[in-house]
Order: C-alpha cells, then sequence, then structure tokens
C-alpha cells in the first residue's frame, strides 16, 4: 500500500551559489544537532531547506530531527515530502517507513503498520540487499500476523546471511504459522544447529510435531525446551495439550499446577486442570477449576462447557441439561457472529445428548433441531442427531420424512442411510429396510463405517448371524479395532456362544485393557452364567472405577455379587442402579432377585412389578419367569397372613 505524495511545489530550481549555501546550513545543523542543540540544527535546516527546496535529503533530516524532538506529524509530513522529491530514494522511504511505525505505538497501529510496511518495501525494492531493512519489515509483518510476507522476508535475509540464527528462527515460526511444517522443521533445526540452547526453537519443533500427532517427538521438543527455560508459560501449556491427548493425565495435571504456581489465575492453566481432573475422575477437583474460572470471568464459555461435561461425565444429565438451558438462556439467538453460532449449536448438541439420557426425546428433537438453525449448514452428524431423536419419541413419519431429505443433501452418507433402514423397520416395513441394507452393502462391500452400519442395522433387528457375517468382514479389514471387537463379542453372545463371545472379548481387552464397556460385557456374562465369578466381578469392578456412575456397571457389580452371595453389597448397588438414567426392566428384576433373597419378599414383589412395566427395548427380561415368582412371591406372602 504506497501512498501517493506530492511533491513540494517549486517555484524555481536553486542556483548553484543557493546549493552551496544550502550545504553549508545543513552541515552547520548537522554539528548543532551532534551537539545535542536541537534548536539551533532545526533552524540550520530550515534555512539550508529554504535555499534548496528541492532536496530530499534535507528533509529526510528535518524529519528524523523532529522525530527525536517527539513532532511526529510533522516529521510525517516532512517525510512524506522527501519522497515525493525523490521516490527513488530509498532513505526518504525507509525514515518515512520507521515514522508510521512509531506512530504505531500510540494508535491506529494496523493502519500504520501497514503504511510503514509499504514504504519500507519500495526502500527494499531500491535496495534488495539491505540487511538493515529486511530486519525491520521482516518485524513489521510480524507484528501484523502477515505469515505470508514474513516468510518471504526470512527468507531474503537468509540467502543475505546463512548464519543468522534469528531468521531462521523467524522463518520456522512463520512457516509454522502457514502450516508448511516441512519447511517450517527444516529451518528450525537449523537455528538448533546455530544456537542449540534455543528454548523458542525447540518449542516452535514442539508445535510441529504435536500437529502431526508424532506425540513422543513433540514432548521431548517441549521438555528441552522447558530444561532451557524452566519458566515458559507457554511451553508448558503446549506440552499439557499434547499430554491429554495422549491420556496421560496425571502428568498433564503436573504440568497446569506448574504453570498455576507461576501464574495462578491464567485462565489456560486452570482449564487445562480441570479437564485433567475430569479424566483422572476427581470430579470435585474438575469443578473447582471450572468455578475458579467463572469467577474471573462469568462469561467464560470454556469454563461453562468444561462445567457441563463434569456434570455429564458424573452421569448428572439433569444438572448437565440445567446447566445448558442456563447458558443458552443467556446468549442470544445466533451469538456474536460466526463463532457465537458455532458455540451455540455445541451447546444445543450437548443438551439433546443430555435430554436423551433423561428418557425426554421429544425435547431431545428439538434442541438437536434448534441447532441445525444456528452456526452455519449443519453437516450429516447434527442431521442423524435430530433424526434419532425423532425415531426414540416413536415420531417415525418425521422421522422417515427428515432422513430422505438429509439424504438428499448427503446422498453418499452410508450413516444417513443405515437410519433410514432402522426407521423404516421401525414403521415396520422390514422388506424396504433390508432392500436399503442390502443396496448399502453391495455398493461398498469393503468399507468400514458401512459395514459397522449394516451390522449395527441387523443387530437391532436381532438378525444376529447377518450381523456377524459383517462384523467379521469388519474385522478382517481392521483386526484390533475395538469397536468391531467389542460389536462381534456381543452379536455372538446373543447367539449363546459363550466361549467363543468370550474369547473375542478378550481380544479386545489385548487392545485396550482399560475398554470400561468390554470389561463390563465380559464380566456380566460370566457372572450371569456362574464362570469365573471372582474374576468376573473383578472385570467389572475395574469398569466401575472407570465410570463410577454408570447405571449399566452397578447392575453388571450388583448381580455379580449376587452370584457370590454378597447380598449386602448387591442390594446397594442395585439400589444405586435404578436410580440411574436408562435403568430398565432386568436391572429393576436383579433388585427383586436379591431382596427376595434377603428376606424383604414384599419390597421384591414391587420391583418385580415395575420390570414387568418397565422399558425391555433388547428383550432380555425372561417375563415368564418374572411373572412366576410374582405368582410365588405372593402366594408366600398370603400364606403368611393366613
Amino acid at each position: 500500500m504506497l501512498l501517493v505524495v506530492l511533491a513540494p511545489t517549486v517555484d524555481k530550481p536553486p542556483t548553484p551559489q543557493d546549493r552551496v549555501e544550502a550545504y553549508y546550513r545543513f552541515s552547520l545543523g548537522l554539528q548543532a544537532r551532534f551537539s545535542g542543540e536541537s534548536e539551533n540544527a532545526l533552524a540550520e535546516y530550515r534555512r539550508a531547506q529554504k535555499l534548496d527546496p528541492t532536496s530530499s535529503a534535507i528533509r529526510i533530516e528535518v524529519a528524523r530531527l523532529l522525530r527525536e524532538t517527539g513532532r511526529f506529524d510533522e516529521a510525517i509530513q516532512e517525510a512524506r515530502a522527501a519522497v515525493g522529491l525523490d521516490r527513488d530514494n530509498p532513505d526518504a522511504h525507509l525514515a518515512l517507513g520507521q515514522l508510521y511505525q512509531l506512530r504505531a505505538e500510540s494508535g491506529g497501529e494496523e493502519d500504520s503498520l501497514r503504511k510503514a510496511a509499504a514504504e519500507m518495501e519500495e526502500a527494499l525494492r531500491l535496495q534488495p540487499a539491505d540487511g538493515n531493512t529486511l530486519l525491520q519489515l521482516g518485524g513489521l509483518y510480524g507484528r501484523l500476523q502477515d505469515h505470508k510476507d514474513s516468510a518471504r522476508i526470512w527468507q531474503q535475509y537468509v540467502a543475505l546471511d546463512p548464519g543468522s540464527f534469528e531468521a531462521h528462527l523467524q522463518l520456522g515460526t512463520h512457516y509454522l504459522a502457514l502450516g508448511e511444517s516441512a519447511r517450517a522443521a527444516a529451518a528450525l533445526q537449523k537455528a538448533l544447529e546455530l544456537k542449540p540452547s534455543s528454548a523458542p526453537a525447540f518449542q516452535s519443533l514442539g508445535e510441529i510435531y504435536a500437529n502431526a500427532d508424532q506425540t513422543d517427538q513433540a514432548i521431548l521438543h517441549f521438555r528441552k525446551a522447558l530444561e532451557i527455560e524452566p519458566g515458559g508459560i507457554r511451553t508448558r501449556l503446549s506440552l499439557g495439550e499434547v499430554l491429554f491427548r495422549a491420556r496421560r493425565y496425571k502428568e498433564t495435571l503436573a504440568e497446569a499446577d506448574a504453570v498455576l504456581r507461576l501464574d495462578p489465575k491464567n485462565p489456560y492453566a486452570l482449564e487445562l486442570q480441570g479437564r485433567s481432573f475430569r479424566e483422572l475422575r476427581d470430579f470435585d477437583g474438575a469443578g473447582r477449576a471450572a468455578d475458579t474460572l467463572l469467577a474471573q470471568n462469568p462469561g467464560d464459555l470454556k469454563a461453562a462447557y468444561l462445567k457441563v461435561t463434569v456434570a455429564e461425565a458424573r452421569r448428572d444429565f439433569a444438572g448437565a441439561a440445567q446447566l445448558l438451558e442456563q447458558i443458552l438462556g443467556r446468549s442470544r439467538p445466533g451469538g456474536d457472529g460466526d463463532e457465537g453460532g458455532s458455540n451455540q449449536r455445541v451447546f444445543l448438541i450437548h443438551l439433546g445428548f443430555a435430554y436423551q439420557q433423561l428418557d425426554r426425546f421429544a425435547d431431545a428433537a428439538e434442541a438437536f433441531g434448534r441447532a441445525k438453525t444456528v452456526g452455519g449448514e449443519p453437516d450429516a452428524a447434527l442431521l442423524g442427531y435430530r433424526i434419532d431423536a425423532l425415531a426414540l419419541a416413536k415420531d417415525y413419519e418425521k422421522a422417515l420424512a427428515e432422513v430422505r431429505e438429509a439424504r438428499s443433501r448427503f446422498p453418499e452418507d452410508p450413516d444417513l442411510t443405515s437410519q433410514e433402514a432402522t426407521v423404516l423397520r421401525s414403521k415396520g416395513d422390514e422388506a424396504a429396510a433390508l432392500k436399503i441394507i442390502d443396496a448399502l452393502r453391495q455398493k461398498a462391500p469393503a468399507d468400514m463405517n458401512v459395514l459397522l452400519q449394516v451390522a449395527e442395522f441387523y443387530q437391532r433387528a436381532k438378525r444376529f448371524a447377518d450381523a456377524e457375517s459383517a462384523l467379521r468382514k469388519a474385522r478382517d479389514l481392521e483386526p484390533r479395532s475395538l469397536r468391531v471387537l467389542f460389536q462381534l463379542g456381543a452379536v455372538i453372545e446373543r447367539q449363546k456362544r459363550l466361549e467363543e463371545a468370550e474369547g473375542v472379548f478378550r481380544d479386545a481387552l489385548a487392545v485396550q485393557p482399560d475398554a470400561a464397556p468390554v470389561l463390563n460385557y465380559l464380566g456380566y456374562m460370566n457372572a450371569d452364567r456362574g464362570v469365573r465369578v471372582e474374576e468376573a466381578a473383578s472385570l467389572i469392578e475395574k469398569a466401575v472405577a472407570l465410570d463410577p456412575e454408570n447405571g449399566a456397571y452397578l447392575d453388571s457389580l450388583g448381580w455379580a455379587n449376587f452370584r457370590l452371595n454378597r447380598l449386602d453389597q448387591a442390594e446397594e448397588l442395585l439400589r444405586k442402579a435404578v436410580t440411574k438414567p436408562g435403568s430398565n426392566a432386568v436391572v429393576l428384576d436383579h433388585l427383586g432377585d436379591t431382596l427376595k433373597r434377603r428376606g424383604k419378599v414384599a419390597e421384591a414383589l414391587v420391583y418385580w412389578r415395575k420390570a414387568m412395566e418397565a422399558e425391555d427395548e433388547d428383550g432380555e427380561l425372561d417375563r415368564a419367569i418374572v411373572d412366576k415368582k410374582i405368582h410365588e412371591g405372593q402366594s408366600a406372602l398370603d400364606a403368611q397372613k393366613r
């Protein structure tokens, strides 16, 4: 952005004698300036300027002197005049650029910085190999966050001075910001060759490895940076984020705590600390971190989100829904621009899932519907969330209409295709559903996601052999996929091949030993059939330790204790399980059996009767047996009264 600068009007060119006299006055001005006599220097410069108004050099010196005395507006005026007199004078452009840069410090920063950069670009055009101009211009573009031009300038400087550590460091930093990881790494490695003790170079290399998901290298380079500069807050936060992604939560917490010792109110460290506590199941600690953030800034959406996810991790979905309703009630529809709409969408999606956990399916569908209207165009996944909620609310006509509309927008999405089949099956149109699923499978017979969708459909339709066939093909594609192994074990178990199912579940635990759903499923399966019950209880205990508020896991552990005749523990666990969202007929039946064995027949009858009326989507409750237990229990009570 080169400004158009008009040259000062000159009535007539100076005579040779005027030029000589002007040079003499200019020399006197320089002497006065070097002696610290600014006013005398300016007076002599003005005399010289009057004698030779065509001299760009005199105006440059006037501008510099005015700058030194803090008269920036006058200085800029003189520098502009110098440029107008001689557009090919690099010193004039440089002087004007430096003045704009100084003006940026007193307000209007970006506009003044861009003017400064434009003038320095002109100076560089006239003197392409001037290192001083390159340094100043590289710094300017850095302040403007103009990484592309910064990289260009630092490239030029590196060509001029290949041994400059700072140039290689700056070049690597800007390449990193541009996403050019390979070029950034090469520049930063060169910087480290020139200066092996550079914490910023190690820090930037750590960022490169972190972005490339090379976790071990990222951690190594961040730790090297911290060995050099232990007080590097940014480095510790970056290291903490990498450790968090690697699920090394105790180490993450240590880094967050280290930052908070240096800066007790650091919001990024508090949020990282809260997330670490949450993953370590220290929900009280996570809540305190969120509350501290909100006390510092009541409008902190990250802190609010943290508080919501802590409630979700506790399986306190009523609490999560209440928090989300409060957050959404405070925000305006659409939020502040795109980011505000995006934030509102995230909170609405979480609200929808909270309502689903509370069996408020119509409310869930409404929340997902609201999420569709904010934050830009909805993706296929969000459309699918609403369709699922409508189906759960048994609003099949609307679910079918919306899934077909969604498929017209995303015709290749296998999840939506499978959803249409599921809705059709729920409506009773099994033939149409199977036709869609068969077409999906034939279209992509070796697509992992398609195979999983097909298997899930067949599993819901209780066509377990067909589900198993799809899952075995999926396992051939990805033998160590935890999801495939878990789903395969479940469909084999539903076909009563229990020993084979156990082998698949143990394969899954070899992939991920702390997979809570696998630990629970295998433990419950063996406890229920009375096989290796002590080990089964131990497996379920691990699942409960990972997810203490999970009602299904509490039920499994209660039932294992029932099988081991630990009736006190069984009753305590099962009473807790029946209060959890999603509690179903089987959980109620288990509590009834436990109470009966403890001699509490009247109360057992209450829970057996509730079991007969409760949700049993998978058909696991043997209603004939429960009916028999109710009949026998009632008969026993009647006999006692006679």
